[in-house]
């Protein structure tokens, strides 16, 4: 009986030893795992803090460009402006040059008109009174006075 009892206590602490060791393998391959989704989440953390901070910059490369593009437009709006008030004033000065020239020839033409008036009325005037005051005796002798002076000017 004591052998058997040696033989169950042997039994026993085989079964023990076999347990722990199942239970310490049990737990080494938890641990391992546990490290290995450790170190996986590390590398997913330090992964992902590696494209936050490439987007980061990205993100002020692309505000650094946004901001020289408003410029560029503002300087090009600012030219555009300039150029557009320069051709304006150009365009008004052709306007204003052409304006006086038409009222140039409109002065020149309107003392044109007046002088032609002036002369038709004066040779209608003058028509008139030699209508009314010459009589023919009177008559010939200026045609022929005017004969003489227009002789005398050939």
């Amino acid at each position: 009986m004591w052998i058997i009892k040696s033989k169950c206590i042997i039994y026993l602490q085989i079964a023990k030893k076999t347990q722990f060791k199942k239970n310490n393998e049990n737990n080494t391959k938890k641990i391992k795992q546990s490290i290995e989704n450790k170190r996986a989440t590390q590398l997913i953390a330090r992964n992902a803090e590696k494209e936050r901070i490439e987007a980061e910059k990205q993100r002020i490369e692309a505000e650094k460009e946004a901001e020289n593009i408003i410029l560029r437009a503002k300087e090009n709006a600012k030219q555009l402006q300039i150029t557009a008030v320069e051709n304006s004033k150009k365009f008004i000065s052709r306007q204003e040059e052409q304006i006086k020239q038409k009222i140039k020839a409109a002065e020149k033409q309107a003392l044109l008109d007046v002088k032609n008036l002036v002369v038709d009325l004066s040779v209608e005037a003058t028509k008139e009174y030699l209508i009314k005051e010459i009589d023919e005796k009177h008559s010939n002798k200026l045609v022929l006075d005017s004969s003489k002076t227009l002789n005398k000017s050939i």
